[in-house]
């Protein structure tokens, strides 16, 4: 991973992944909420990736939000289920109006939060997050 957009126009995009969010069992309250950044990002974000690994009891959900240096909200959503990959689109075959979020104009420092609604039990939780831009 990384950015090869210098290389030539065969690499228009580049990713970036954030450090893993780790919820061990037992978690409650402020250790229900983790945060990661991202240094020196300089582009359009137009896609993200969020994987959430299973919960033991397999119900639980997540809110991940994506803010700039300056706080501003360049993506947040709630309610993601566990045990699944999330893909989120800038831009899509059906326009913007079906897409998950606006493309993000960044240069700067990008900080990730992601807030699970309960403990993650026995094996943990883990969020891995990834955008793509231009």
């Amino acid at each position: 991973m990384g950015d090869n957009r210098q290389l030539d126009a065969r690499f228009p995009v580049a990713n970036q992944a954030f450090a893993q969010l780790v919820y061990v069992n037992g978690a409650s309250g402020a250790t229900l909420i983790k945060t990661a950044e991202l240094a020196n990002i300089n582009g359009v974000i137009e896609q993200i990736e969020i994987e959430i690994s299973a919960a033991t009891d397999g119900s639980l959900t997540a809110t991940v939000a994506i803010a700039s240096d300056q706080d501003a909200s360049l993506f947040s959503e709630a309610s993601l289920a566990d045990a699944t990959t999330h893909l989120k689109q800038a831009l899509s075959k059906g326009g913007t109006t079906d897409a998950d979020f606006n493309p993000a104009l960044v240069d700067g420092n990008l900080t990730l939060t992601g807030t699970i609604d309960k403990d993650p039990s026995t094996n943990g939780v883990t969020i891995d997050v990834i955008i793509f831009y231009r």
